[in-house]
């Protein structure tokens, strides 16, 4: 049996101006997984079986390049995992690969054990891991760029908003430095040629490095306890671009505070990625203040201001309105003394570590 896994992520800068292609943010992948574990069928049939959603396995049947799964609901469930399969199938195909019959199976511990999700992206991990699972099984032995760009195609097959960040950390794991692509152009290449043919063409605006964090840091991860609607509020920033000046403003001042943040990286300068941390927080706050819903929430903001009482660069994670902040400190003062309080105040310590691949 093939085992794979996908990390889930956080953002550390660059929120909202991520959306735009050539506009950088910097993520990590935490040591909380999707899991993918795969392997050869006897029999003439294929079966899906997803702990997080059914108890029992699924079987499918392939209709040309469609996956058919005869229980609707299930099939509802699990659209993730049969579009990667199409996408990468599809490509398998162009490739003169034989297709096999598996049993693959899909397993996360993302959300704490009663259910609730900390916003770390599962969505994203499940196509990455299905996509993992193949390329092994088959052997294909794919760059990890080929990787990203077929879980990229399956997740806008699904019509997803998102910038696709997830999905390149979950892939390349560790620290990254990530600009989307122009979507609309990776979209008219999908309409008119072949996966084959969109994998190989450089895609518009995408970035994708990894970064090497500064000896002595640590970030602390904190969660509110309330689930965020990204796309509620990835909406609500939609808005905001009817006013060209403010956007076109808040855009110019993440790009040159996310630059800084990667040279501080890259300058092993811990005092100035915790300077380029604050000054993001204060741009997302700008955007906040022109905003109809919250997206430092009072109870991101306390998380955020009793990290800084205590020498912590902080800020909310992502689409903020709940789910998680994160403080970046230097791992020499007590991070207890934050973690304690935040516990007091009702704010889960996610003692989460970076995780930097297998």
């Amino acid at each position: 049996m093939i085992q794979v896994k996908a990390p889930g992520k956080l953002y550390v800068a660059g929120e909202y101006a991520v959306t735009e292609p050539g506009y950088k943010s910097v993520l990590i992948a935490v040591d909380r997984f999707v899991t993918a574990s795969i392997e050869a069928s006897n029999a003439v049939t294929s079966t899906i079986h997803s702990k997080t959603l059914h108890y029992e396995p699924v079987t499918f049947n392939r209709n040309e390049d469609k996956i058919d799964i005869s229980d609707a609901n299930a099939a509802s469930q699990l659209k993730y995992v049969v579009t990667a399969i199409e996408v990468f199938e599809q490509y398998a195909r162009s490739c003169n690969v034989k297709l096999k019959h598996f049993h693959l199976e899909i397993d996360s511990n993302l959300d704490d054990a009663s259910g609730n999700k900390y916003g770390l992206g599962s969505s994203a991990a499940v196509l990455v891991s299905v996509v993992k699972a193949l390329n092994e099984f088959y052997d294909m032995q794919l760059s990890n760029l080929y990787i990203y760009k077929l879980a990229v195609i399956s997740n806008m097959r699904l019509q997803s908003l998102s910038s696709c960040g997830d999905i390149a950390v979950s892939v390349y794991s560790g620290w990254l430095a990530y600009s989307t692509f122009d979507h609309d152009w990776v979209k008219q290449q999908m309409e008119e040629t072949s996966v084959n043919e969109v994998l190989e063409k450089n895609w518009p605006g995408l970035h994708i490095e990894p970064l090497q964090a500064p000896e002595n840091m640590e970030v602390l991860i904190g969660w509110t306890g309330s689930p965020a609607s990204s796309p509620h509020l990835v909406s609500e920033v939609k808005r905001l671009k009817s006013d060209p000046s403010f956007y076109g403003r808040f855009l110019d001042q993440s790009h040159t505070c996310v630059e800084n943040l990667i040279y501080a990286f890259k300058t092993d300068n811990i005092k100035g990625v915790q300077k380029m941390i604050r000054q993001n927080r204060m741009i997302i706050q700008q955007m906040d203040n022109e905003a109809t819903v919250d997206i430092e929430t009072e109870n991101l903001k306390m998380l955020c201001d009793i990290g800084e009482r205590y020498g912590a660069a902080a800020k909310t994670s992502g689409a903020g309105g709940g789910d998680c902040g994160i403080a970046i400190i230097d791992n020499r003062i007590d991070k207890n003394r934050i973690y304690n309080e935040w516990a007091s105040h009702g704010i889960k310590p996610l003692k989460f570590k970076i995780y930097h691949g297998q």
